[in-house]
């Protein structure tokens, strides 16, 4: 049995960049994982069918890509470059998965891409893809400015193109989004206050304005039967206006002389029975 020829990482990783298709790649027990989203295959007929899918396709979502760095050793292999991603359907499964295509069509993401690959006889036994999944959704609109997540979109591909003069963020110069002054705090919690009252606390006055009645009737419990207190058979009616409005008796008309007097008297009849027909009295003006 003639053994297979050794072939190093390298050009075996370049093969796989020029076919991803190709079934002698990979292990019968290979795997290919996008972390960031968690879609892959496992198996190298799988992984074949994998990388045929038409989000893979040029006429879907065509992919370019910048090397930078590529560690290799026997068997495993790092590298680092930078992708961009044109969505010309307004789909893409395997890289924003259930984003809506109002977010995706005819837009273009650019990230870094970390790719770790190990090797075993000769064939790729794995490979994973790691980016920063929240840098593609703000590219996207996803994720807007309005929110000032501590998120970084496309400027973090300028950490492989000027690493020594790329503006750096400094912790002591970060504050927290949103965050009040201590002079201007603000409380989710409802203001105490009166709508009549003064609005400095200086101007509050020292005793009460109105003075308390004393004819307020006392607290009662509406929830207990309490008997209604007794009232007086006569009703005083205070003075409207200054007139009044009363039926009285002239004394002299009361009196017996009186009315055996209008008794003999055609000329000034008396009411029934006998008694007097009664004077009435208006005083408008007292």
């Amino acid at each position: 049995m003639l053994q297979e020829p050794d072939i190093p990482p390298q050009q075996l990783w370049e093969a796989f960049k020029h076919k991803r298709t190709s079934v002698d790649l990979y292990t019968q027990d290979a795997t290919v994982l996008f972390v960031p989203t968690f879609v892959g295959a496992r198996g190298n007929a799988e992984i074949r069918k994998f990388f045929l899918h038409p989000h893979f396709s040029d006429k879907s979502n065509p992919i370019k890509e910048i090397v930078f760095n590529t560690l290799m050793s026997n068997d495993r292999l790092m590298e680092e470059s930078i992708w961009s991603v044109h969505f010309h359907t307004g789909e893409c499964s395997w890289l924003v998965p259930g984003i809506e295509s109002r977010y995706l069509l005819n837009a273009t993401v650019k990230f870094p891409v970390s790719t770790s690959v190990t090797f075993v006889n000769n064939k790729i036994q794995s490979i994973r893809y790691h980016w920063d999944q929240a840098s593609i959704l703000k590219q996207l609109k996803v994720i807007t400015e309005k929110l000032q997540w501590p998120v970084i979109g496309e400027q973090q591909v300028d950490a492989f193109y000027t690493i020594n003069t790329v503006p750096l963020k400094h912790l002591h110069e970060q504050q927290k989004p949103n965050t009040p002054s201590p002079s201007h705090s603000i409380s989710n919690q409802p203001l105490r206050g009166s709508i009549f009252g003064p609005v400095d606390s200086g101007d509050q006055v020292t005793r009460s304005v109105r003075a308390s009645e004393s004819n307020t009737p006392p607290a009662r419990n509406i929830f207990t039967y309490q008997p209604p207190a007794e009232r007086s058979s006569v009703m005083s009616y205070p003075n409207k206006l200054g007139s009044s409005f009363s039926l009285s008796h002239d004394e002299g008309v009361n009196s017996k002389q009186y009315v055996d007097q209008q008794r003999n008297n055609p000329q000034h009849p008396v009411g029934v029975a006998g008694k007097p027909t009664p004077r009435v009295t208006h005083n408008i003006i007292c």
